[in-house]
């Protein structure tokens, strides 16, 4: 099953599908739910594809970012070997986490709109994100896939110069229009084995990251573990969990964003982003 967010009559709404093509307001299959986190439960239960049949169908406009108000939005850095070594960094005894604000998402076709002032670095991130779909405090790495609700794709844009400069993550990656996120979630179901998917990157047609989800230093039970011994993961959180090699940093003679460049962003099995650089 696959959950949306969109514009119907001007007004942004979730939707539903099972299979990509037929959509369908989630209040009217769910008996008026539009509750995000309550959505998120109904997602991670496992919604009947019977029940999407009976609701009239809708044509999705733009896809803005398949979420609502959340609590949490954490992202992990330096979680893919070659990345690591690509950026100069050491490779971390334990999990590097910090804030992806919210207030960055952008949906599947969103502009990243750069504020030239502040940077002039900016890169890209290819990015698998999980949604949490359960409450989860002191969760093992064994009970780990239980709280999960789906998986979407994320492009964890990044000023590297803010990010040298600063010493630290949050700015860098926080800044508005920063989160391109989408095009919807995907249940956990329809995904038979999230460690082994290809993820991949390229602008302007170019291909910049390929890789596998399986080349992470810290699988995601080990994430969820981590994070929510100390941390209280609510439905609706989501966990960015990390990019692979290939990213304009790691390049002999870097080709960070230029204003016009088209980012596409993808994740066998969960769809793409395609989003353009403007430079202001």
């Amino acid at each position: 099953m696959k959950l949306a967010r969109t514009l119907i009559d001007s007004a942004p709404a979730f939707i539903l599908s099972e299979d990509g093509e037929r959509w369908v307001r989630a209040a009217d299959a769910l008996g008026g739910e539009t509750d995000y986190t309550a959505l998120i439960g109904r997602l991670t239960a496992g919604i009947s594809p019977e029940d999407l049949l009976t609701a009239p169908e809708v044509a999705p406009a733009e896809l803005l970012p398949p979420v609502g108000a959340l609590e949490k939005s954490i992202a992990i850095g330096k979680n893919y070997v070659a990345h690591v070594e690509e950026t100069g960094s050491d490779i971390p005894s334990h999990p590097v986490a910090f804030s992806k604000y919210p207030s960055s998402f952008v949906g599947a076709a969103g502009d990243i709109v750069v504020d030239s002032g502040v940077t002039s670095t900016v890169d890209y991130e290819v990015e698998l994100v999980v949604v949490i779909g359960r409450e989860a405090k002191g969760i093992s790495r064994e009970d780990a896939a239980s709280v999960i609700a789906g998986y979407t794709v994320g492009n964890d844009v990044s000023a590297r110069d803010c990010q040298r400069r600063d010493g630290q993550f949050d700015y860098a990656k926080g800044m508005d229009t920063f989160g391109p996120i989408g095009p919807w979630i995907t249940s956990t179901d329809e995904i038979p084995d999230v460690t082994d998917l290809a993820i991949s990157s390229s602008v302007n047609g170019e291909t910049r990251q390929s890789a596998s989800t399986s080349l992470m230093i810290f699988p995601i039970d080990v994430l969820i573990e981590h994070l929510s011994r100390v941390i209280t993961l609510r439905p609706g959180d989501l966990i960015w969990t990390g990019t692979p090699a290939g990213v304009a940093l790691g390049m002999e003679q870097p080709a960070f964003l230029s204003d016009g460049d088209v980012v596409r962003c993808e994740i066998e099995g969960l769809g793409e982003l395609r989003n353009t650089v403007v430079i202001r």
